[in-house]
């Protein structure tokens, strides 16, 4: 069941990307690089959806590997959950996105709104992982 909340809270990510992300980074061309920007397409979103939701399985898995964080025992499952996904973030999405930000000047606008966007669905599948987690227990 873990494995399928994080499918969903990576899925989250999508969401986030076509109602926040995209239309940010079409109206304000300052965030966006210097290279041509390449709009949304129906297969770049599947192929988006499908990284965010196998990202969100792999969290998932390693939450029930994890016992579901057991060394936390007395904090409620939301909590747990953002504290999880919060882990996600700055393990996984902070050192990558943020050696693109120190390499490329004129990419960090567009990295702090993915950076953003990530951190929204690590915080979903956090939470919805800790959610199950709690369900099942």
């Amino acid at each position: 069941m873990s494995v399928l909340a994080g499918f969903a809270g990576g899925l989250c990510g999508t969401l986030w990307a076509g109602l926040v992300t995209m239309p940010l980074l079409a109206r304000w061309p300052a965030l966006r690089p210097a290279e041509p920007w390449q709009a949304e397409t129906a297969t770049r979103l599947l192929a988006g959806a499908a990284l965010y939701g196998a990202c969100g399985a792999a969290a998932g898995l390693l939450f029930w590997l994890g016992w579901g964080l057991v060394a936390v025992v007395s904090a409620p499952w939301p909590a747990l959950g953002a504290t999880y996904g919060g882990l996600l973030w700055l393990a996984g999405t902070l050192p990558a996105l943020g050696s693109i930000a120190l390499r490329q000047r004129r990419a960090r606008g567009a990295v702090a709104v993915v950076a953003i966007e990530a951190l929204v669905a690590c915080l979903a599948t956090g939470v919805l992982c800790a959610y199950v987690w709690q369900r099942m227990s």
